[in-house]
């Protein structure tokens, strides 16, 4: 079993930092990634067209630290956090990546940990196979005070999700701020579509269906909430209990059937088609046969086999009502796809 006492790895590892119009935050953040107990560690960043002084402070901190901080020139933006990471996803050289947003603030044994845990998933498996670590994360504000200890239990996320296909086909738990990969995952995901939403949702199905990933259950990073996150929980953060509706079931699955829940099957539904295209004939015949499956729900099958493939493979969504709202759109479907 991992034990975090372990002695720690000297190998290199490589931070890529996307930035966009984060001078706000950026200081602190590149600061508490130069100053992590491990040493073998340098900053890759790349700005992504940025207004304010973002770039400034980057080639700031590559003037004064030269031997761990490289900024890539920017000759055009790509406009999206998933593509800034895929040009740095390129550029990268070291053997082990972690992947850092701009205004958060890194625990200073992140990276010494995950690498512990990334080596113990090599010294069983081999060095040769797709892997990935990632961790839990506290909740702060803007000026890093507490608003929840855990991430994954404010978001009511099951970080043990990774291992199984069929859930994970329907969540993403894998938060890419707390992640590290090895190389051959590294390769992998550099192939990542237009379909992904994020990298780290492409990165998490990758690692379930040829890899494997290591649940590491400590928070490693303080995740600043602040207003202008591009990404962050989509969560109201005052702690206040939603009050009851006296709405009817079917209004509520109704409401969740042409919001919410429509929009996370398509997503969802789009993810496993792409995964399938970029990389179905790599995958072994169990998986293949899951993801072919989901898409079946989705396609011209009449509206009972769908029901019975969705009960069979449990490609459930977490929540009665969003599990019941789900079930008229494959019938919905299927009407469409006469």
């Amino acid at each position: 079993m991992f034990s975090p006492d372990q002695a720690p790895s000297n190998e290199a590892v490589e931070v890529l930092l996307a930035t966009f119009n984060g001078e706000r935050f950026l200081r602190e953040q590149l600061d508490s990634v130069l100053g992590q107990d491990y040493p073998n560690l340098r900053v890759l960043a790349r700005d992504d067209g940025s207004s304010d002084r973002t770039v400034d402070i980057l080639n700031e901190y590559q003037e004064r630290f030269p031997d761990r901080v490289r900024v890539l020139p920017t000759d055009r933006a790509t406009g999206s956090p998933k593509w800034n990471f895929l040009e740095l996803m390129q550029a990268a050289s070291a053997d082990y990546v972690c992947f850092c947003d701009q205004d958060d603030v890194w625990l200073p044994n992140k990276v010494s940990i995950t690498m512990r845990a990334m080596r113990d998933l090599e010294s069983k498996g081999g060095t040769s196979k797709p892997y990935l670590v990632f961790t839990d994360l506290q909740l702060v504000d803007a000026e890093l005070r507490m608003l929840h200890k855990s991430f994954w239990k404010f978001m009511h996320v099951n970080p043990a999700d990774i291992h199984e296909i069929n859930r994970l086909l329907m969540v993403c738990v894998v938060t890419g701020c707390t992640s590290m990969i090895n190389r051959p995952m590294l390769k992998l995901a550099k192939r990542v579509p237009d379909e992904a939403s994020m990298h780290d949702r492409w990165i998490g199905l990758i690692a379930a269906t040829m890899g494997k990933a290591f649940v590491l259950r400590t928070k490693t990073v303080l995740y600043r909430q602040h207003g202008g996150n591009l990404l962050g929980t989509g969560r109201d953060l005052t702690g206040e209990a939603p009050k009851a509706s006296a709405r009817p079931l079917w209004t509520k699955i109704r409401k969740y059937r042409e919001g919410a829940t429509y929009k996370h099957w398509r997503d969802a539904q789009e993810h496993a088609a792409a995964f399938l295209r970029v990389y179905g004939s790599e995958l072994d015949p169990e998986m293949r046969r899951t993801l072919e499956a989901f898409r079946r729900c989705d396609l011209g099958d009449p509206w009972w086999i769908k029901f019975f493939t969705v009960v069979r493979y449990r490609f459930y969504i977490v929540g009665i009502i969003p599990n019941l709202a789900k079930l008229p759109i494959l019938w919905i479907r299927n009407l469409n796809s006469q």
